[in-house]
């Protein structure tokens, strides 16, 4: 005990040795003018990675700087780069600088050192929010390039109050992800989904982001098509210095790695993420030709010969997961303007497999056990690749105008094959087994042309913006088909179900291809008016934005079948044949063979547009220790849908003109502290999957998906207050409530179909969400210069949110009131972060959690399911040598925490897993990811 007693204090000993040789520089920033201090200056010691920003005081400490000659740099944005030589730097002692900066008036080429305002910091995030006057939260590249996160939704856990759903969808304050609006850069971004109004955050790789801001209160220069949030993700633009960037990482993924993996056959293009063999054949018979023909026409077994026999499962190892990627950033001077990019190209690969529980249940009766209907067990083998590029461009004609030019482009494709076992206690009581093939591929662009123009010494700002998106997914012969095990045979044997006729999950085979384009034009002026305060002028804002976007969606459905009249013996024979057999094209027959049964309905194309035309009014004015801001957005909106079923033609026209005023108003107690309160209206349109009466059969959940033409828009009052304390440079913490009164909610509901499960979505009468949230950041260096713990920082976010929703009077057998479908409860995000500068190690633990949500609404019949909370824990370690090569080791899911989804089986509006019953669980497994990335300068 002595000599471990002995050893530790000799250790610290040498330790705070070591620590003592090291000396520091310090000092204030100021404006030689003014005499103010500056927040956010850069200062850094050349020729190294080491720097800070300037805090709320505008001094700096740089620590444990080696005894030695440096030369420092100090720069701001519209002030003058200063270079100061043979700073001398003496061990245990602080060299003291300060610094007094010049604004530059003149061209940025006139500069020997052009710098660009740092927007990815800690302290530049923390900055940003606190200028701002609405209720934000954020997260910086800094926090970014510390995790182990590979994409935006994995990034977007980070962030107070935002919890992910999917892995890629995500949602803020617990309300559910259909209430936000996202916005690249300055550009609405498309909705990715073909069957719900959303944004998939996992196409946008996480080295490509500068940074993002959730705005969570209303103001009148963004667009009010939110409740939850408007999320602003912004991509890196402008290098500080030339790079090359090139890095490759590995995954190693528990229960998937070097196991068994089937699929069938792919195209010779999956592994760029798009398909290039799977659609239908040249020559194919139109819906039409199908339609009108009958049995015995010879069409219908011709057709079947043309189609690929693709049910073979080739069984291979699945191999580590791998990326690859390159980026450069460069700057050239032309004459006295600079032109700058950062070009970025990544491609990657991942196997995933998972055993999935599945069960479904008959009608559950009080105070007895819940009775199962099926219950399956899902082998799901799933392979995607991603191929993603990004090329911004910055034109800065001179110091008060610039060009930008942003490009976002990403292909990904995903191959899905599950093998389904079990049992169906009613109609397959012996066994079942099921198979679904399934290949997705979504080809995204997003593009935006951006001008901002300084007048007047800085008082008066012009920002335009000219964006394009185009998103194209397909799903090109998604089959799927059932057997029974029937014991006729000695041993017993898979007989597969052949459908009298046309049937979503018996033989079936779909094809889905969807277009949709948009356009977006704004305009945003802004003028300054000197007030009492240099730093607080008044401001007046105006400006409008145009937005348009339009689809065209088509399906096909194509049965097998073996008809009544075809030889029965034969019939019997292809039942009981390998699924790769059946289907030869030499089985599909007039007299004895399969046919093909043409299944798509009118319902199963349309077209639709959204058309919002917006224009606001408003502005800025302090008053003493107040800021007052606010104003009044107007949109005029058009939604129109082009459609049919079997009764005749649908067109939906929904014309909307909505006032949306707002008010922010914060209070200044100090430099470090202030409290916000704001009011603001805004709205949701459903999207066009949502209203256009398309059924989408999912082999995933048993269910099917349909669209309701009789949707409403959504209206949102929404109210917050929240106090924010900046006790130091890069910290912060805030404390605020908020309270959301809305008016024709959308959510997700059940239908009452037979027995079979059916997803809608439906308006209910009015809804009301209020909750908390605490937020804090905190650096240990601020409070202790013990060696490692001043090293420590933190990151901690968490929300509490309670909501009611009221159905109406008239329903009926239901409680007509409950939680919003998609609502978390709570959600809490924790990170403690250790960065040690001087070796560039730096390591750091995050924690996610969300609360039990509403899935799916449920009704009189079927039973509300829940999703339940998930703890998830992720690790990363890094390490830098000599500013070039960066090593990164990370653990994702640490402990694998199981998906779970549970039907609410006594209606208490709660889940008891004692008591309540498991329709969905899986575990996906824990990635085990090592990277290496190195940067030429």
């Amino acid at each position: 005990m002595k000599l471990k007693i002995f050893l530790t204090a000799f250790t610290l000993l040498i330790v705070n040795l070591v620590w003592a040789q090291s000396g520091s520089i310090r000092g204030v920033i100021s404006d030689s003018k003014t005499g103010e201090t500056i927040i956010g200056a850069n200062v850094r010691i050349e020729g190294t990675t080491i720097g800070v920003a300037t805090g709320l005081d505008g001094d700096f400490e740089i620590s444990r700087v080696e005894p030695g000659t440096y030369t420092l740099i100090v720069s701001f944005i519209s002030y003058k780069t200063l270079r100061f030589e043979d700073v001398l730097v003496v061990a245990e002692k602080a060299t003291v600088l300060n610094v007094n900066l010049e604004e530059d008036l003149g061209d940025l080429g006139e500069v020997v050192v052009v710098a660009t305002r740092e927007t990815g910091s800690n302290m530049a995030i923390v900055s940003e929010i606190r200028k701002s006057l609405q209720v934000v939260s954020g997260i910086s590249s800094e926090q970014i390039r510390l995790s182990q996160d590979g994409n935006a939704a994995q990034v977007m856990k980070r962030v107070s109050g935002v919890s992910i759903v999917d892995n890629k969808f995500v949602r803020v304050r617990g309300v559910d992800d259909r209430y936000n609006v996202v916005m690249i850069n300055n550009s609405i971004a498309p909705t990715t989904q073909v069957d719900k109004r959303t944004f998939s955050f996992d196409l946008i790789p996480s080295e490509n982001l500068d940074r993002m801001l959730i705005y969570k209160s209303a103001s009148p220069e963004v667009p009010g098509d939110f409740a939850g949030g408007m999320i602003k993700v912004f991509t890196k633009n402008a290098p500080d210095e030339d790079f090359i960037n090139v890095g490759f990482g590995v995954g190693i993924r528990q229960n998937t790695t070097f196991n068994k993996y089937s699929q069938t056959r792919g195209s010779s293009t999956d592994w760029l993420g798009f398909d290039s063999s799977r659609g239908l054949p040249a020559g194919f018979p139109t819906t039409n030709e199908l339609l009108s023909s009958g049995t015995g026409n010879p069409i219908r077994a011709t057709a079947g010969q043309l189609l690929d026999n693709n049910f073979r499962m080739d069984t291979t190892t699945a191999m580590p997961d791998g990326s690859f990627g390159i980026a450069f950033g460069k700057n050239w001077m032309l004459g006295r303007k600079r032109l700058s990019t950062v070009t970025s190209a990544t491609i990657s690969q991942g196997y995933q497999y998972f055993l999935a529980d599945r069960s479904r249940y008959f009608f559950p009766e009080p105070g007895r056990p819940t009775e199962k209907r099926d219950e399956y067990f899902d082998n799901t083998y799933i392979k995607e690749n991603e191929l993603g590029v990004m090329s911004n461009w910055l034109l800065r004609l001179n110091s008060d105008n610039k060009i930008e030019f942003r490009n976002l482009f990403n292909q990904s494709g995903m191959n899905e094959t599950v093998v389904r076992t079990g049992k169906d206690f009613i109609q397959r009581p012996f066994g079942a087994q099921d198979y679904s093939f399934r290949y997705e591929a979504r080809r995204l662009y997003s593009g935006q042309l951006e001008g901002t123009h300084l007048f007047n010494n800085e008082s008066t700002k012009l920002n335009w913006v000219l964006g394009g998106n185009y998103l194209y997914h397909e799903e090109p012969d998604f089959r799927r088909l059932r057997t029974f095990f029937s014991t006729d045979a000695s041993e017993g044997e898979f007989v597969i179900i052949a459908p009298p006729s046309s049937s979503p999950q018996d033989l079936g085979r779909y094809y889905g291809y969807m277009n949709e384009r948009g356009a977006v034009n704004g305009v945003n002026f802004e003028k300054k008016f000197t007030g009492v305060e240099k730093d607080r002028p008044r401001i007046f804002r105006a400006g409008y934005l145009v937005d348009y976007k339009w689809r065209d969606f088509e399906a096909r459905y194509l049965t097998t079948f073996f008809p009544g009249f075809h030889n029965q013996e034969i019939g019997e024979q292809l039942l009981r044949k390998p699924i790769y057999e059946a289907f030869a094209p030499e089985n599909y027959r007039q007299g004895d063979g399969w046919l093909l049964q043409e299944g798509t309905r009118p319902s199963d194309a349309y077209d639709a547009s959204t058309f919002v035309g917006a224009g606001y009014v408003g502005g800025v004015y302090p008053v003493g220790d107040f800021n007052l801001s606010g104003g009044l957005r107007t949109e005029y909106s058009v939604q129109n849908l082009n459609t049919a079923t079997d009764a005749g033609l649908i067109n939906v026209e929904n014309v909307e003109l909505a006032y949306l005023p707002s008010l922010n108003v914060d209070y200044n107690f100090s430099r470090r502290s202030l409290v916000r309160a704001s009011y603001g209206k805004t709205l949701n349109r459903p999207e066009f999957r949502e209203f256009a009466p398309f059924l989408y059969y999912s082999f995933e959940f048993i269910a099917g998906f349909f669209g309701n033409p009789d949707l409403q828009m959504a209206r949102i009052d929404n109210v917050d207050l929240r106090y924010e304390f900046y006790p130091n440079e890069g910290e912060t913490f805030s404390v605020g409530a908020f309270y959301k009164f809305f008016k024709d909610p959308i959510e997700l509901i059940q239908q009452n179909v037979t027995e079979n499960l059916q997803f809608s979505y439906g308006n209910a009468v009015d809804a009301t969400v209020y909750g908390i949230e605490v937020e804090g950041r905190k650096a240990l260096s601020t409070v202790t210069s013990a060696p490692f713990i001043r090293n420590l920082s933190f990151n901690v976010n968490a929300s509490l949110v309670w909501s009611e929703v009221f159905l109406g009077e008239d329903v009926a057998f239901e409680a007509n009131r409950r939680a919003l479908q998609g609502q978390s409860p709570y959600m809490v995000n924790a990170a403690v972060y250790y960065i040690d500068p001087i070796s560039n190690f730096q390591t750091s633990l995050a924690y996610n959690v969300q609360g039990p949500r509403i899935f799916v609404a449920g009704n009189v019949n079927f039973p509300s399911i829940y999703e339940l909370e998930r703890h998830v824990v992720d690790l990363t370690v890094s390490k830098t040598f000599k500013d070039r090569t960066t090593l990164k080791f990370g653990i994702q899911d640490l402990f694998n925490y199981q998906f779970r989804f549970y039907q609410d089986s006594n209606f208490d509006r709660r889940i008891d897993r004692d008591i309540d019953d498991p329709m969905y669980l899986w575990r996906r497994g824990s990635l085990y990811s090592f990277s290496i990335n190195y940067r030429i300068k």
